[in-house]
């Protein structure tokens, strides 16, 4: 028999391990009350640990009725509770309701013709009195001794939940046994032990009346209020029938330190309505039950639910900036620049290799001797310059060792022959940008690379496949409902079932989040059918919950396999015309001839989409930029149109000012690169 209860309690024990339930979840910290939406004094005593008793009183100290769960809202350290019922106190009968009724028996009540009253008012408040409630009473006795913490009190005490036995109790202590002498401070103390003595989780009220000041005491009031501070789940509430107008001041503040109120009664007609008053405000107060399961929950959207990315066919002619830019004061050509070791290097040189603008731009020196090489005729001039401000104030000598420093790179890595080379020194370039600001005189730090032969500066030119995607990201929104802070949570993005990207967080902030597809790579996303996003979440006490899966479906364009297929696919061909001056729409005449090769092709294509986008850097005032632009790219779009291009509606133009800049206007190269007219050819072709 030992046996089987052994193995039933580890089966007992594993299912509870690993079923999941969770049975229950207090955390810790003070339990606050509130009835968002009244203006009301609230109260509270706890009866276990999922319970409580709720008093609700208005400005005039009347219970709040009418009070349903949406009512309330409980909370521990900001965790919000599960309110699960609410009911009110007189119609609960599984509640015990525990009584103390400290009544002054003293002889002056019958001087003041109070007697029958009292009584009249103590039968009505026994009304609410149950069979399941708890009630004890204390009355003045000068024969009697009740012993409390060393001390001898004259108190007659008597416990019964039967209304006519209680009735007896009080109607013998106001004739035979009324007391000829007022101990109120022995009553309260002596009504404060028996309340110690119950349970400590109980609801526990003590009533005192008294007629009278106390006179009589052999105690001190002062240590009443200690042994009260110690009570658990404890009201007190008092009715001063003294003679004097204003309330008694040690009742008043007995009371209100002990969640309760202080009645005055002015006559003994006061004594029936206050009675009820109270026996009202005790049965109207709301058992609340809760707890604290409250998982998590939510869903996750994501927009769109699908994504085309198509490979296009890139036409790239880069403009060729012969300019290398120089840190202050220093003549060494900077590490962002591309230098080759050794002449080896150079032969294997191909300026087709290179993809992007400004990757072309670092190799500026290899491109330009690799064409000097090859055009052996043409004559080179290097010009260095310097920003005439600062330590470089009239520095010739550093002019001259920037130029020096590219011409020996020609020499020793291009093997250009030094007989081609001419070098000079200045200070500002001809051309300058303003010096005004930190960012134009960068820009004058620089040696200047010039010819004789105007196809060496002629614009690189590759063809690549490029993707592109209708979309450029994953707009992911979590929709959260919290039971309890989180402790941390997990958003996984996944790639048909590979993971993509994880972001991580802790609390309760799970923010909407965008993945980029260009972070992860387009050609990579094309391989993915379906891209699945979903969240999981941990609570702080430990619960988890995972939400739905939400989808975006992929679809790959991909340039082979339309060819294959005879469809058609996108081509867009891109021309850069740059070298404007610094705050300069004038067409130069390097830009000239790739205008007119642009204008070439615009004819040769007539169905292509032609867009004029005219930039500047981010040097002045925004405003006056965008003017600036404008009227780049109308000099461009001017000049195209005048050409007789068919169909001229195909070609639009405009100018974004300092706006989405293509390059960054951090760098020197970046702002020159900045001051440009990029012409877009759009088309499709099998």
């Amino acid at each position: 028999m030992k046996s089987k209860t052994i193995i039933l309690f580890m089966l007992l024990t594993m299912f509870f391990l690993f079923s999941g339930v969770c049975f229950a979840f207090t955390p810790e910290g003070e339990l606050q009350v509130l009835i968002p939406g009244y203006d009301a004094k609230i109260t509270f005593q706890e009866i276990d640990d999922n319970k409580i008793l709720v008093s609700a009183v208005d400005a005039e100290n009347n219970p709040v009725k009418g009070l349903m769960p949406d009512d309330f809202k409980l909370q521990k350290a900001g965790i919000m509770a599960n309110i699960t019922a609410v009911e009110v106190l007189k119609t609960r009968e599984d509640i015990p309701i525990n009584y103390v009724l400290m009544v002054d028996n003293s002889m002056s009540m019958q001087e003041r013709k109070a007697v029958q009253p009292l009584l009249s008012a103590l039968d009505e408040f026994l009304k609410i009195v149950r069979p399941i409630d708890n009630v004890e009473v204390v009355v003045f006795d000068g024969k009697k001794q009740f012993l409390v913490d060393g001390h001898n009190l004259r108190l007659n005490t008597f416990k019964s939940n039967n209304i006519s036995e209680l009735k007896s109790f009080f109607l013998e202590s106001f004739t035979t046994e009324m007391s000829k002498q007022t101990f109120l401070y022995e009553g309260i103390l002596g009504s404060l032990q028996l309340i110690s003595k119950m349970p400590e989780k109980s609801n526990k009220f003590l009533v005192v009346f008294t007629d009278g000041e106390d006179l009589n005491s052999e105690i001190k009031k002062e240590i009443i209020g200690p042994k009260a501070q110690g009570l658990k789940n404890f009201s007190a509430y008092a009715i001063d029938f003294m003679p004097s107008e204003a309330k008694d001041e040690f009742l008043n503040a007995f009371s209100e330190a002990n969640e309760g109120k202080t009645w005055k009664a002015t006559s003994a007609a006061n004594l029936l309505p206050i009675f009820k008053n109270i026996s009202t405000r005790l049965l109207h107060q709301y058992v609340v039950e809760y707890n604290f399961i409250n998982p998590p929950q939510g869903s996750i959207t994501v927009n769109p639910s699908t994504i085309t990315i198509e490979e296009l066919t890139i036409i790239d002619s880069s403009p060729l900036l012969s300019y290398v830019f120089f840190d202050t004061g220093q003549s060494r050509i900077p590490e962002r620049y591309k230098l080759l070791k050794n002449q080896a290097e150079a032969d294997t040189f191909d300026e087709n290799s290179l993809r992007d603008t400004i990757a072309k731009y670092h190799n500026v020196l290899n491109i330009l001797g690799k064409r000097f090489s090859e055009n052996t005729e043409a004559s080179i001039e290097i010009v260095g310059c310097i920003s005439d401000r600062g330590e470089e104030k009239n520095n010739l000598a550093l002019s001259q060792a920037r130029a020096e420093q590219v011409r020996a790179y020609f020499r020793y890595i291009w093997n250009i022959a030094p007989d081609r080379i001419n070098v000079s020194a200045r200070k500002l370039p001809e051309l300058p940008s303003t010096s005004s600001v930190e960012q134009g005189r960068l820009e004058n730090q620089r040696v200047e690379i010039h010819s004789d032969f105007p196809q060496i500066f002629d614009s690189i030119k590759t063809t690549y496949t490029f993707e592109v995607a209708d979309l450029n990201e994953i707009n992911i929104h979590p929709d959260i409902q919290l039971g309890y802070d989180l402790k941390n949570w997990n958003l996984e993005i996944k790639g048909d079932g590979k993971l993509l990207k994880s972001i991580k967080g802790n609390g309760n902030d799970v923010l909407d989040y965008s993945f980029s597809l260009f972070e992860y790579g387009l050609s990579k996303i094309g391989t993915i059918d379906n891209i699945s996003i979903s969240a999981t979440l941990t609570d702080i006490t430990g619960q988890t919950f995972t939400t739905n899966t939400a989808n975006t479906s992929i679809k790959y364009k991909k340039r082979m396999e339309q060819k294959a297929q005879k469809l058609e696919y996108k081509v867009i061909e891109k021309y850069a015309l740059i070298l404007f001056d610094y705050d300069s729409a004038e067409i130069k005449a390097q830009n000239a001839t790739i205008l007119d090769r642009v204008v070439k092709r615009i004819k040769d294509l007539p169905a292509a989409k032609v867009t004029i986008l005219g930039q500047t850097d981010i040097i002045g005032k925004e405003d006056y930029n965008v003017l600036l632009s404008e009227r780049r790219a109308k000099t461009v779009y001017q000049n195209v149109i005048d050409s007789d291009i068919p169909m001229p509606e195909r070609i639009v133009f405009r100018g974004n000012g300092p706006y989405n800049p293509p390059y960054d206007n951090a760098t020197a190269e970046g702002r020159s690169f900045n001051r440009t007219v990029t012409i877009a050819i759009e088309y499709e072709t099998n």
